[in-house]
């Protein structure tokens, strides 16, 4: 996974900023939109008609310019899940300090995989997601499953896996399974099919 995507908005501000760009970051994705061509290939009149006769789609959803709303639609709503998941995760010294450790203790442990850190460039402080602490202690069991993360699994899909209820824990979510005191291998086994997503 491309980290620079991961956080390029905070780079496109930082960016304007220090070139004394009085726009927004807002406002210049829109003058960016506006240059763009669609980003893919129309569609050829047999995939229009299969669509047309198959799905609720009409002409206007497969417009160009629905496609490219939808397009945009999409970045953006993305652009917003990686920020907020940036914005609520802690750095090693907030980390450091909610489980009474040193910093070097925790920057150990996320080598060792006790942790798991958002992925860093630039020189990047290291950034720790919320979803594995419960209070003021690592989340049970993590050791065992950060390790069976796909490689290139985003964050963001690794954080919905975690906090989100899963039927074959009994309608929790991995981690409030796991705070509970419930099986690793049962958590361990459904991590593998993040690589089929």
């Amino acid at each position: 996974m491309s980290t620079e995507a991961f956080d390029h908005t905070e780079r496109l501000e930082t960016a304007l900023n220090r070139r004394g760009n009085p726009l927004s970051v807002d406002a210049f994705l829109d003058i960016l939109r506006e240059m763009s061509g669609p980003a893919s290939e129309p569609l050829s009149a047999g995939e229009r008609d299969f669509l047309l006769e198959v799905t609720d789609l009409t002409e206007e959803d497969l417009s160009a310019q629905s496609h490219e709303a939808a397009r945009i639609q999409v970045a953006e709503d993305r652009t917003l899940a990686e920020k907020e998941a940036r914005d609520s995760a802690l750095t090693t010294g907030e980390v450091a300090e909610l489980l009474g450790r040193q910093g070097a203790s925790i920057r150990r442990s996320k080598l060792t995989g006790d942790l798991y850190a958002l992925p860093t460039n630039n020189g990047r402080s290291t950034l720790f997601p919320d979803w594995q602490f419960d209070g003021n202690r690592v989340v049970p069991g993590l050791r065992a499953i950060i390790p069976e993360f796909p490689r290139y699994a985003h964050p963001l899909t690794i954080q919905r896996f975690m906090t989100e209820e899963n039927d074959e824990l009994g309608g929790r979510s991995p981690v409030e399974w796991l705070s509970a005191g419930g099986a690793v291998e049962a958590v361990a086994s459904l991590v593998a099919e993040l690589a089929y997503e």
